[in-house]
């Protein structure tokens, strides 16, 4: 049974593969300057003899010689630090000469839209990325890239389709930039898709809901936004105090108020206090909204949040208030030396910030500060529009 699944899902499942290359690496290697590309032998695989159907198949390693890109003969690699690594394209004859993807950007409008089918590619660049001489082809990737070559029909049964494969090795230089510095020789391969693939499906547009109210002030520009992949499910973080309603943009259109759910938490009153008000009634602070248009349900989920970390001896939650000024958590903490720590949500570890102050991430890595008092601010409303959550120290 063929099944549809989400085309933006597999272009966000692109992995980094890391396997060590069995070669001995010069320590300061001069690299050849060249225009043209150096040929490298890409090794037959003994899955390319025969038909191979992708549903349920977990192995299919494939294997290179590494290119000798240096003066002198040595061999490149990534203990290099000059950041060679190999990347697969898949071709259905072998020409390399346009991606699926600079195909779709022709026939894509300024709104996002396709305004016809793409056509006069040949081939696709999968998404993982080896930093070795060989390396497992992922399988999803392979599928996703088959039915962009060949846009397979739904309700066809899938048919035994040949591909030729190549290899590029890629250096990233100073500059970050990144250059094709050897392509392999190309095999074809008979391949089966597992399942078809909407790949002309428009991706789905993350969309917001702004939630102006008496926690800041009715203005637009500073307000909550909550975010949503599909347009139905909005959710983030807002402090609540009192009376709001939600927008559909950045200004008075559209408005979603008392008027537009059925379903809410106890602490929501969809009572007229004035104006089609929707009213929080639990005590000022910050909250975690769940909003569902379809449904017209809305849950607000009161929360904490705070500091912990080696000044408490990972063992204690300095909490930290809103600062309805600057729109944004804020705690004073006094680190006897320097340490580390991290953000956490009802004192739990179930949800965490660390890694990095300008991008916080879940369960990302401790935060660094040195010895003395410090104001920290952390800000959660506003992540599409900031960035993502962040803080500051000082």
């Amino acid at each position: 049974m063929k099944k549809k699944i989400s085309f933006a899902t597999l272009l966000l499942a692109g992995t980094f593969a890391l396997i060590s290359c069995e070669k001995d690496i010069d320590s300061n290697p001069v690299l050849i300057q060249g225009d043209t590309p150096v040929v490298f032998p890409l090794n037959v695989p003994e899955f390319a003899t025969s038909p191979v159907a992708l549903s349920g198949t977990e192995d299919l390693t494939i294997s290179w010689t590494q290119p000798k890109l240096t003066a002198d003969n040595a061999p490149l690699g990534q203990e290099s630090n000059m950041g060679l690594s190999y990347t697969v394209q898949v071709s259905k004859d072998g020409n390399f000469t346009k991606t699926f993807t600079q195909a779709l950007d022709e026939v894509t409008d300024a709104d996002g839209n396709y305004t016809g089918v793409p056509s006069g590619y040949d081939y696709v660049q999968l998404a993982t990325t080896y930093s070795a001489c060989k390396g497992k082809l992922d399988t999803d990737e392979l599928n996703l890239a088959l039915n962009q070559l060949f846009l397979y029909d739904k309700d066809a049964e899938l048919p035994i389709s040949e591909v030729f494969v190549r290899v590029l090795g890629m250096m990233t230089l100073g500059d970050n930039s990144i250059k094709q510095l050897a392509t392999s020789n190309v095999v074809s391969m008979k391949l089966i898709a597992s399942e078809w693939i909407d790949v002309l499906a428009v991706p789905a547009k993350e969309s917001y809901l702004w939630v102006p109210g008496n926690g800041n002030g009715w203005n637009h520009g500073v307000a909550p936004v909550l975010v949503s992949s599909d347009g139905v499910v909005y959710s983030g973080y807002a402090y609540m105090n009192g009376e709001f309603k939600f927008t559909p943009v950045d200004k008075w259109e559209g408005e979603y108020n008392n008027g537009s759910f059925t379903t809410v938490s106890d602490n929501i009153d969809l009572g007229d206090g004035g104006g089609g008000n929707i009213n929080c009634t639990g005590p000022a602070g910050m909250y975690y909204l769940t909003v569902d248009v379809v449904e017209k349900s809305l849950k607000a989920t009161p929360v904490t949040w705070s500091i912990i970390g080696g000044f408490n001896s990972w063992g204690g939650d300095e909490v930290m208030t809103y600062d309805e000024s600057n729109h944004c958590l804020t705690a004073t903490v006094n680190f006897a030396e320097d340490t580390e720590w991290k953000f956490r949500r009802d004192a739990d570890w179930a949800v965490n910030l660390g890694g990095s102050l300008n991008a916080l991430e879940q369960d990302g890595g401790n935060l660094s500060a040195t010895a003395g008092e410090h104001t920290i601010q952390l800000f959660l409303e506003r992540p599409a529009q900031d960035g993502g959550f962040h803080a500051t120290i000082k």
